[in-house]
């Protein structure tokens, strides 16, 4: 099983565990119990789910995700010139001579 597919797993059984316990406090009446064992459980998966995204991230995701921000970024001709600079490459200005 794929690091993936276990976090989906995780979070189903989650939600149909979280379901029967408070279908569980609300048949059973007086205080919500159910909020510990909620609690716990669902730091428990967030530990996974976070130990997972940190596993997944290598070289060629951050490239992804920097070229991913680059083309939606609304300034990108700031962020070229401000790389320009650091690469040597002359700085482009469109203002008219």
């Amino acid at each position: 099983m794929s690091a993936r597919a276990a976090i989906r797993r995780h979070a189903w059984i989650y939600l149909f565990g979280a379901c029967g316990l408070i279908a569980a406090n609300w048949f059973s009446g007086g205080e919500w119990w159910a909020f510990w064992p909620l609690a716990a459980w669902g730091v428990a998966l967030a530990v996974h789910y976070l130990t997972y995204k940190a596993r997944a991230v290598d070289e060629s995701w951050a490239e992804e995700r920097i070229a991913e921000l680059h083309s939606k970024s609304y300034d990108a001709h700031h962020i070229d010139t401000i790389a320009g600079r650091y690469s040597g490459k002359p700085e482009q200005t469109n203002e008219p001579k």
